[in-house]
């Protein structure tokens, strides 16, 4: 039968927001906080930048741990940052600019409700 991994192990039954605050004690270089429409076959349009900068002014309390935005080619908008209480801020929109959101995060240890319990550092070699 061989050695076969059952995937129950690997999902957290907390929610993500409490994920990012726990895992925010380890060290960790960045957290990417992405922004997808809930219509999966839409895309977030192409918005003035200087609006989406004043929605997350408005919106993210900790807006200024904020070190970069930009949009992916899927027509997301993905945010940068190593605050996780950012982050979590960021995680907690529904709405982003009068557009249904989901919300969803990539970091080294954490991806949306998995824990991925060791990385391999040198997996060139």
């Amino acid at each position: 039968m061989g050695s076969v991994v059952n995937n129950i192990y690997f999902k957290s039954n907390k929610n993500v927001n409490e994920l990012v605050i726990r895992a925010g004690q380890k060290d960790f270089n960045e957290i990417n906080v992405i922004i997808s429409n809930t219509d999966r076959n839409k895309k977030i349009p192409q918005l003035n930048p200087f609006l989406v900068q004043a929605f997350v002014k408005k919106a993210v309390n900790r807006h200024e741990n904020i070190d970069n935005m930009k949009y992916t080619r899927q027509g997301k908008i993905m945010f940068t940052t190593k605050d996780p209480i950012c982050a979590v801020q960021l995680l907690s929109l529904t709405k982003f600019m009068e557009i249904d959101v989901t919300m969803n995060i990539i970091w080294e240890n954490l991806c949306s409700r998995f824990l991925i319990f060791q990385l391999t550092r040198n997996w060139r070699s």
